[in-house]
């Protein structure tokens, strides 16, 4: 493990603040509401990776990391907790484990 965030996400588009060197992986959980996730481009309530609340996910990649981009899903805020690891294989992405 190489740090932890907490992060509000609400109708601004959010980033991963804090990621570490080093950080190959981010496994996160959501509270309180669904959130949505774009890669590509910013996310907005009815576009993006639906995110439902309590659902376990693992980011890989560095590169996925910096360019992970959090809206909430509905007019409900939400918040991620996020773990970073370190992770040197292929794969680069979203795995969503749900709830």
């Amino acid at each position: 493990m190489l740090g932890d965030e907490k992060l509000a996400v609400d109708a601004t588009v959010r980033t991963l603040q804090s990621i570490p060197d080093g950080a190959g992986m981010a496994s996160f959980s959501t509270e309180t509401a669904a959130i949505r996730l774009k890669f590509n481009e910013d996310p907005a309530t009815a576009t993006g990776q639906l995110i439902t609340n309590g659902d376990q996910c693992v980011i890989y990649g560095n590169d996925a990391l910096r360019a992970a981009r959090f809206v909430e899903a509905t007019s409900t805020d939400a918040v991620i907790n996020v773990t970073y690891g370190t992770y040197s294989g292929g794969m680069h992405g979203l795995i969503n484990y749900g709830s």
